[in-house]
């Protein structure tokens, strides 16, 4: 069994930037949408931590690191510390990855066709090209044997196949078929994850076999927002990709320019920001109805029956939002232990992330207090038994509502207290 513990220890990536100057649509930084640049007060912190791990290598990136208005001292910074110092780089800035040159042991180039390529006598660095194979490029014997004899005297080759991404889909990333066919000088596994075929002497990683994964990744990784876990994944909350179109008090519509592996051309994306939404089913166990509203809704120009709810404000839990919605609407003060989420989905899954939280509360007349409404809220509550309530969902098709029943439907009608 492969040591975890051990080969965790050795190395770190280190995120700088989410910034690029490419658009690769199989790029797996999630984050590259939000342009940051790791402050020198975080890069610190990552390396302190690491230093405390026992780390001996550090392998910056980004996005594009060269990109970094300070990837210089980031480099010195690095190797001062004492680690092993790796970049990897689209080659963005030549000269000032020369700059860097004497703080590096090792210079890896993400291969793209770039029309100048350092010359590796220039640099006191190790110098490696890297090329990915997929559908297009290098995908036959003859391209990969081109591409070989090209560089194979003057830079460490590294060749590797690419898992697939949301905007980079397996029928472009599936070169298997082809691979399959090539004899290989040996095979091996890198860190006991990745199957790797030794070919004319260059390693080909094989993101598309897969191999048994163990439940951590097997290095440590530094993020842009300073954190230092073994996530590839910055979480920030409160950014969306795009520039904001248009904004009202329903919601931002932004913009962005996305490029479509499968068309091969950009394309305008635009994107609603909803919200999310809170609704349920509220049974008044003292009279054994179910409790509706009636509201005036602006976008019908008429009054509509429904459950009660609303939306949830960004950062509010939806068990909260549900209690406040019920309170405001019908003036029941109902307990969070006396409420059952139902399930939840997405409103609309074409243009907006916003979700519909469905709940099932229970309440009763001693929990009545006052309604809450806004000045240009218009609710009536409505009080129907099981049978009316059934009715009123047949003879009345609005989504959300027969959505919100089946919901409670599934639930055989399970009673909380």
């Amino acid at each position: 069994m492969f040591n975890l513990e051990i080969k965790t220890s050795d190395f770190i990536h280190i995120m700088v930037t989410n910034r690029c100057n490419r658009r690769c649509p199989f790029c797996f930084d999630e984050n590259r949408k939000f342009g940051k640049d790791i402050t020198k007060e975080n890069f610190l912190k990552i390396l302190d931590k690491a230093k405390e791990n026992n780390i001996k290598e550090a392998c910056i990136l980004g996005g594009e690191p060269l990109l970094h208005p300070d990837i210089v001292w980031l480099c010195k910074t690095c190797k001062e510390y004492g680690f092993t110092t790796i970049i990897t780089t689209n080659y963005a800035k030549p000269k000032l990855l020369k700059e860097c040159d004497k703080y590096l042991d090792s210079i890896n180039i993400s291969y793209y066709d770039q029309k100048e390529l350092p010359n590796p006598k220039d640099y006191t660095a190790d110098i490696s090209l890297s090329a990915l194979i997929y559908k297009g490029r290098l995908d036959n014997k003859k391209d990969l044997d081109d591409f070989i004899d090209k560089y194979k005297d003057k830079f460490h080759l590294r060749l590797a196949t690419l898992e697939p991404t949301p905007r980079f889909p397996k029928q472009l990333c599936d070169v298997s078929e082809f691979l399959d066919t090539l004899e290989y000088d040996s095979k091996t596994s890198l860190f006991g994850q990745i199957e790797a075929d030794i070919y004319r002497g260059v390693t080909i990683k094989r993101h598309d076999i897969s191999l048994p994964k163990f439940e951590q990744p097997f290095s440590f990784n530094g993020h842009v927002t300073g954190d230092y876990d073994r996530s590839w994944t910055d979480k920030y909350i409160t950014e969306e990709r795009g520039t904001i179109q248009y904004s009202s008090p329903i919601g931002d519509i932004r913009s962005y320019e996305e490029y479509d592996a499968l068309a091969k051309k950009l394309h305008k994306v635009y994107i609603y920001d909803q919200g999310e939404y809170v609704t349920g089913i509220l049974y008044n166990k003292s009279v054994n109805k179910y409790v509706m509203v009636s509201q005036y809704r602006y976008g019908i120009d008429k009054f509509n029956t429904e459950f009660p709810g609303g939306s949830k404000d960004y950062l509010e839990d939806p068990y909260d939002a549900f209690i406040r919605e019920i309170k405001e609407e019908t003036g029941y003060n109902i307990q969070k232990n006396n409420i059952k989420l139902l399930g939840q989905y997405y409103q609309n899954v074409g243009n907006s992330k916003g979700k519909v939280y469905i709940f099932y509360a229970e309440t009763s007349n001693d929990e009545l207090k006052e309604q809450q409404l806004d000045e240009f809220e218009h609710i009536q509550v409505v009080n129907m038994n099981s049978d009316e309530l059934e009715n009123y969902v047949e003879r009345n098709s609005y989504l959300l509502t027969q959505y919100t029943y089946l919901k409670y439907k599934e639930a055989n009608h399970e009673r909380l207290s």
